[in-house]
């Protein structure tokens, strides 16, 4: 990978246009969220009596965008066939999440980049499948500032695999899809990026392995955030 990104001087794209936006999805590539994630959504389970999910197969899921509520329903059907039951599972994992959240990190190279890409003028923006508001989180990990347009789960008719929240983005930014980028960490961002029209490219801090990232076919993989400077810049 290191041997391919010297060979790349800067990311081609449509019509030769230069990149002056950056959107990037959330859990996986901005934040290293995954351990968080899984911990809150065991403690939702666990008032049922039910046994744990490993981090794993928790990632399998979130690399295909399946939502919480068809993950309860795919795991424990006979438990959460049943829709209050879902629900009450939901509010505990949110419940759990929202104290355990500030352990949450972000990536070593996160802030480094997003500070590089506002100095050097361009927009960022994040598309998340996240259902609920993520300002907070922004400001505690001390990112808000960088960004320009967050666009969240609910704020769209449909989430990834589907387009809408990285083309509602581009509407935010002022940005057309040919002189933008998107990156994302799961194959359901890569799907929903090619569907939106950018350019996409893949980092392999997430959920998905390497071999699922490239059967998706990103223009790119990257192995962390400082890479993407390399070959936009």
């Amino acid at each position: 990978m290191r041997s391919v990104l010297r060979n790349v001087k800067r990311l081609t794209l449509k019509e030769n246009n230069r990149v002056t936006g950056v959107i990037f999805d959330l859990d996986g590539t901005l934040v290293d969220s995954l351990g968080v994630l899984t911990q809150a959504f065991n403690q939702g389970i666990q008032i049922f009596g039910l046994g744990l999910i490993t981090r794993e197969r928790l990632a399998v899921f979130l690399n295909q965008a399946i939502s919480p509520e068809d993950m309860l329903l795919e795991i424990f059907p006979h438990t959460f066939g049943d829709r209050k039951a879902r629900q009450r599972c939901m509010e505990e994992a949110k419940r759990a999440y929202v104290k355990l959240e500030k352990d949450m990190p972000l990536f070593p190279d996160t802030l480094e980049v997003l500070s590089f890409l506002k100095v050097k003028g361009l927009k960022v923006g994040i598309a998340t499948a996240r259902v609920f508001d993520i300002e907070c989180d922004l400001h505690r990990l001390g990112i808000a500032q960088f960004i320009d347009a967050v666009v969240t789960g609910v704020e769209v008719q449909y989430r990834k695999p589907a387009p809408d929240g990285i083309i509602e983005c581009l509407e935010r930014l002022g940005l057309s899809a040919g002189e933008s980028i998107f990156v994302g960490d799961s194959r359901a961002d890569i799907i929903a990026g090619k569907r939106a029209g950018v350019s996409v490219i893949a980092v392999s801090t997430g959920v998905a392995d390497r071999e699922a990232l490239i059967a998706e076919e990103p223009v790119i993989i990257i192995d962390d955030l400082t890479q993407l400077v390399k070959i936009i810049w």
